[in-house]
């Protein structure tokens, strides 16, 4: 199984914020497990991709996995179009594609196009004509394409969606989102694209995936506001926050969702990101606090710190080892891929067709900013 790597930002190998990201370490415990033999790293610069080479051999030694000279592979990065020539020397069973949002239409269709399955990090793509395009692309094709929806594995987000298909919650009325991230994240770390995203196309879509996903509800229609100011200072030019309404409907009911995102939070706050979500139905309502995981630490190296063992968390018992919802999106799509010659493979991932409604959701919340509001109406 030979997997490629495009992209070499953040969540493939961490940061100061972030340790080591979620990527490597997910893959090399699918290399401890067997399911992979060689990874190609590929960026757009020679800097990034070592980085991630010696990011994934450090971290190999330090976990105690055993690898091979041939394991780990770097490809001349020094173009955007890079990934062409690795896809074609190394010809990869599976790839991830994790580069910034505007970029993944084009490298997800020569990645379909080269026969490798694939995932990538969400959005696929802000334009529907996109994705629909892709997925005209991979029609009869026996490999697998996932969007890496994490939060479909959390835990906290399964029992919710438990709770609302037992009918423990009743018919569904309303939900409300908080979801927002430090303002380091689009002034560094973001700093050469933020201005081409927003907090709800690249937070906010996470819960629109999370809704369809738990209530398979479909959206209809929806309004969207946004305030400008601080990012536009700082000469970043989207939005410093973006408040959304959806009406979804099912089977002749509907509910409401309000997803509230925020790119302007304080670089002193205790967590990277600040997330709640409640759901009301006539019969009960279900709250998570998303941050407030229920451990929380003060030291005299780090400040005050709200910590999420559940998503991509460094574990100890006989050995260090990577564990959580994070780390299990990866390896669940590169078991999926070495299974993907069996039929009817079922996937918790969400696919390619499911990324229709976040795309759709998406391209109406950007022309509702851009016309003052106005409803927009999704087919």
């Amino acid at each position: 199984m030979k997997l490629l790597i495009i992209g070499g930002g953040i969540y493939v190998k961490g940061s100061d914020h972030n340790e080591n990201g979620t990527i490597i370490p997910a893959i090399l415990e699918s290399i401890r497990g067997k399911d992979i033999d060689q990874v190609g790293f590929v960026t757009t610069s020679n800097k990034s991709v070592n980085e991630c080479l010696k990011k994934s051999k450090k971290l190999s030694k330090f976990l105690k996995i055993k690898i091979k000279s041939s394991t780990f592979l770097k490809f001349q990065s020094n173009s955007k179009v890079s990934y062409k020539n690795a896809l074609k020397k190394f010809k990869p069973d599976a790839t991830i594609v994790a580069t910034p949002d505007n970029t993944h239409y084009k490298i997800c269709r020569d990645v379909i196009l080269s026969n490798s399955s694939l995932l990538v990090v969400k959005p696929l793509s802000d334009k529907i004509s996109e994705v629909k395009n892709l997925i005209k692309i991979i029609k009869n094709k026996k490999k697998i394409y996932q969007v890496e929806f994490h939060k479909r594995l959390d835990e906290a987000n399964l029992t919710l969606k438990k709770f609302i298909n037992e009918g423990r919650l009743g018919n569904l009325k309303y939900c409300v989102i908080e979801y927002s991230q430090k303002k380091i994240i689009p002034e560094k770390f973001f700093k050469k694209w933020s201005s081409k995203s927003n907090s709800f196309q690249y937070l906010g879509v996470h819960y629109v995936d999370l809704i369809y996903f738990m209530t398979k509800f479909k959206p209809s229609k929806v309004w969207a506001w946004g305030q400008k100011g601080y990012l536009t200072q700082k000469k970043i030019n989207t939005w410093d926050a973006v408040q959304v309404t959806i009406e979804w409907k099912k089977n002749g009911k509907v509910f409401f969702s309000h997803i509230i995102t925020n790119w302007i939070d304080p670089n002193n706050s205790s967590a990277t990101s600040d997330q709640k979500i409640n759901f009301v139905g006539e019969k009960g309502r279900f709250f998570s606090d998303q941050k407030n995981r229920g451990i929380f630490t003060v030291s005299d190296e780090k400040k005050s710190l709200h910590l999420n063992p559940y998503f991509t968390n460094l574990n100890l018992s006989e050995k260090y080892f990577y564990d959580g919802y994070g780390i299990r999106s990866v390896k669940n799509f590169i078991k999926d891929s070495k299974m993907s010659k069996k039929q009817n493979l079922k996937q918790i991932n969400s696919s390619f067709y499911d990324s229709i409604f976040s795309t759709k959701v998406i391209e109406a919340v950007n022309q509702s900013l851009k016309k003052n509001s106005k409803v927009i109406y999704i087919k």
